[in-house]
């Protein structure tokens, strides 16, 4: 079961940064790598003080944390979609 929880999240992880390889100027990608590399380290560091933070002892819920994790995965996923340009690939 831990592989297999494991597994997806490296799949994600190799995709995110395959995408990268191909849509970073040749000369930068490097430095996009390491931005992008950043931004997962800390999603990986806020959410969990987030939801921390935003626990309700008395009703025992996490629910103001898991609508503040949605509304921000809501707003990257409008702002990768309104962002992204379907200008040409370069060539690998």
């Amino acid at each position: 079961m831990f592989v297999t929880m494991a597994l997806f999240p490296g799949l994600g992880v190799g995709g995110v940064f395959a995408w990268v390889a191909r849509r970073a100027p040749a000369d930068r990608v490097g430095a996009v790598t390491g931005v992008v590399g950043a931004a997962g380290g800390l999603g990986g560091y806020f959410p969990p003080l987030v939801m921390g933070a935003m626990y309700d002892e008395e009703a025992h819920s996490c629910t103001v944390g898991l609508v503040l994790l949605v509304v921000t995965a809501l707003g990257a996923l409008v702002l990768t979609a309104t962002r992204s340009t379907t200008g040409e690939r370069r060539a690998s």
